[in-house]
């Protein structure tokens, strides 16, 4: 009598040297994920040094290294709004050694500005620990000239359509979309001033070369603590810390707005890295901005402490991407 049997009883019919080869490499990689790391880690940051995503790379990176007992070196690669430093994370051997101190642009952002990017964001990259976020502020000169309030600020832009002028860091910041989206919503038109970065627009803020300014905290820090600028409003949903004064976008506005995005830092590595390796830097990453001196340094920084698991940021990248989709349209690359 013959018994029929089930797919899940059928023997394994591969070849001897393929069961070997899987055996072989499911071997090497624990064995590399087991003795991670033997050597130095290059963190790219894909932003200038000493700019708030340096900072917050740098903080976090020399008590990975006292953890970890490796050097961890931060490697600038500036340029493209954080697309060249990421290019060459998404591009790198996926072992652990190579990894991405990130911000919006490069990851949530620029997808949606050009036309092609030269690396995948959702599918070259895996988001390890988000670390911080930090404020941005739309700030004034602090002088009584009619520049510091934003409702006064937006019904004057109502009566002058393209009239008024806003800086910020560059075009494609989040800055930039979430003042656009602002605009939109509020039903006017301002003149957007773009720089490269934040520090001469403060200057030329002060100078009345521009009207209003919207900045990441660390780059107007000193002279909102010296006087010389006031902070209007947080270009966020809730209030921050580490301006608690400073109402949201929404409270000094009277306009309704969604939830907005906020500015983050987090670490990258590029997809198909070991997962025992993924699994221990997230874990030391947390253990360190639980660290009161950790979190100390960064709110010294401008920063706020704002840990998020791997799970948590898959999906708030995915929501932040929605976002900025909507809001980038007018500004695709033709």
């Amino acid at each position: 009598m013959q018994h029929s049997t089930s797919s899940k009883h059928k023997p394994d019919r591969k070849p001897g040297w393929v069961k070997l080869l899987t055996c072989s490499l499911f071997i090497a990689t624990t064995a590399h994920a087991e003795s991670w790391p033997t050597q130095a880690i290059r963190v790219i940051v894909p932003y200038p040094s000493a700019g708030a995503a340096d900072v917050a790379a740098r903080i976090v990176a020399q008590s990975l290294a006292v953890r970890l007992g490796q050097p961890v070196v931060i490697d600038n690669h500036p340029g493209a709004q954080g697309t060249i430093g990421s290019s060459l994370v998404a591009k790198a051997r996926p072992d652990g050694y190579t990894l991405l101190a990130a911000t919006n642009p490069e990851i949530t952002i620029m997808r949606h500005l050009r036309r092609t990017l030269p690396y995948r964001p959702d599918q070259d990259l895996v988001p390890l620990f988000r670390t911080a976020t930090v404020p941005i502020v739309l700030v004034a000169r602090n002088q009584n000239d009619g520049t510091g309030n934003l409702r006064a600020i937006l019904e004057q832009a109502r009566l002058k359509p393209d009239k008024l002028s806003y800086a910020t860091p560059g075009i494609g910041t989040p800055m930039h979309l979430i003042m656009e989206h602002l605009s939109s919503t509020a039903g006017v038109r301002m003149h957007h001033i773009p720089y490269n970065g934040g520090n001469r627009a403060a200057t030329d803020l002060m100078g009345k070369q521009v009207d209003w300014l919207a900045i990441s905290l660390p780059t107007v820090a000193g002279q909102l603590k010296a006087g010389r600028l006031k902070a209007l409003a947080v270009l966020q949903s809730e209030r921050s810390p580490l301006l608690p004064e400073t109402p949201t976008v929404q409270e000094a506005s009277g306009v309704k707005v969604p939830q907005l995005p906020s500015v983050w830092f987090a670490w990258f590595a590029p997809a198909n890295t070991p997962h025992a390796v993924q699994s221990r830097i997230t874990a030391e990453l947390e253990q360190i901005v639980k660290d009161p001196a950790i979190r100390q340094s960064l709110e010294n920084a401008g920063l706020e402490p704002q840990p998020m698991a791997p799970a948590a940021m898959r999906q708030l990248l995915s929501e932040e991407s929605d976002f900025f989709a909507r809001a980038a349209k007018p500004f695709v690359e033709q």
